[in-house]
């Protein structure tokens, strides 16, 4: 099978600075066949703000239309050939969510159709200024509009089509809630038996990060800084601090491990110091005296002693939660025997530890910009989600207790006590 594809190209600048561009190729069955110059109409008019700017959502957007127009609906054989029509054509069945490879559950928000049909536009409008010979002129497309951004606390330019575009109204289904009972099952046989993803976990459910950021955590001795700082008053932990201030090169091969969406120091919860510094000492434990590599000192490493990617992380967690499955129906909790069978029939992703502390944080009373801050939000979308659903949330955990997380039974507790 033929097909556009994008191809990521990673450099080290200052000697750690992972720096990461994208470039359009072609493939046949996954290899690659052809090289485009397409990533150069990929910016637009778009200005880049800095070295580290990342074009990856451009780039698989447009791809996304280019295999449209050229192997989906059109056939075409040239970029000159496209028509308006195929534009609005790939919108519509963008937002619709019927373009090949979507599926019954595949929703996409107006927010991502929008943005997508912006990179579009983008890219024809650069390209046309190198082709004259184009079948349409793009900007008969859109029109610009000053619109209000929350995040940069400005009025910005925003590209508006002149074309109705139609979207899938039945919301996407998601499964990420998960009982307290079942949190306490998965989060123990991470410590048993899936240790080597046990700051992962930590890190988005006691400090709130995304699961690639997590992977981005450095030792406390790292060359490259200290990754993970521990203050202590009275010889008791005060705060934990994690640098995620730069996307740095973490491996010797230049693999990306994962991109941070929001550059910043991460601090752990404060409800949460004791369980994280726990499972902290549980894995240094577990890496004591093994391999890694030096110069990087990522935390969580994988077999080789590399720093571990979000691909390794998600496929150990899968493997993890395969194996509590039966534990879950072998219980005598209802609960667990439940959501042991929605397992079944679902697939969840280590999100559901970001999700779980979210949903800790609001119902201890959190208002929406302490949920911006704990998370790394760059905007208030998803905080205000979590703020408008509190009651529902409050009867879904039948009732708030006073403390955020009783892990009292917990693997942690029990290997460490109380010390």
């Amino acid at each position: 099978m033929i097909r556009f594809a994008v191809y990521e190209h990673a450099l080290v600048v200052d000697e750690d600075q992972l720096i990461k561009r994208h470039f359009i190729v072609i493939k046949s069955n996954g290899i690659i066949i052809a090289w485009t110059d397409y990533h150069r109409y990929i910016m637009g008019n778009t200005r880049i703000r800095h070295i580290i700017s990342n074009d990856s959502s451009r780039c698989y957007a447009v791809v996304t239309f280019l295999n449209y127009v050229f192997f989906g609906k059109y056939q075409i054989t040239r970029l000159t050939d496209i028509s308006a029509q195929m534009v609005i054509d790939f919108c519509n069945d963008y937002g619709m969510c019927k373009l090949s490879g979507d599926y019954e559950f595949t929703h996409r928000t107006k927010d991502s159709i929008e943005r997508c049909l912006a990179y579009i536009i983008d890219f024809l409008t650069e390209f046309q200024k190198h082709n004259h010979n184009t079948c349409f002129d793009v900007k008969a497309l859109y029109h610009k509009e000053d619109r209000f951004s929350k995040t940069r606390k400005k009025y910005i330019s925003v590209t508006v089509s002149n074309f109705e575009i139609r979207y899938k109204t039945t919301p996407k289904p998601i499964f990420r809630d998960i009982p307290e009972c079942a949190f306490k099952v998965i989060m123990s046989r991470i410590v048993d038996n899936y240790t080597d993803i046990l700051m992962l976990a930590a890190c988005s459910a006691f400090a709130g990060m995304r699961p690639s950021e997590a992977c981005n955590v450095r030792r406390e001795d790292s060359s490259l800084g200290s990754g993970i700082s521990f203050d202590l008053v009275n010889n008791e932990i005060s705060s934990i601090t994690m640098d995620l201030t730069k996307e740095l090169n973490l491996r010797s091969d230049l693999v990306s491990v994962g991109g941070i969406k929001k550059e910043r120091k991460q601090s752990v919860y404060p409800s949460f110091l004791d369980v994280f510094y726990k499972c902290y000492r549980i894995y240094m434990d577990y890496i004591k005296n093994r391999k890694y590599e030096l110069k990087f000192g990522p935390l969580t490493i994988n077999n080789k002693g590399m720093a571990m990617t979000y691909q390794t992380y998600y496929q150990r967690f899968q493997s993890c939660i395969k194996d509590c499955i039966p534990e879950m129906l072998n219980s005598n909790d209802p609960e667990l025997v439940h959501y042991g069978q929605l397992l079944l029939e679902h697939r969840i992703s280590p999100h559901i530890f970001r999700h779980w502390f979210s949903v800790k944080l609001t119902l201890n009373g959190e208002d929406v910009s302490g949920l911006m801050y704990w998370r790394g939000d760059k905007n208030p979308t998803s905080a205000l989600q979590y703020i408008m659903n509190k009651s529902d949330l409050q009867k879904q955990h039948n009732t708030v207790v006073n403390e955020i997380f009783k892990y009292s039974s917990w693997k942690a507790e029990k290997k460490y006590g109380n010390s």
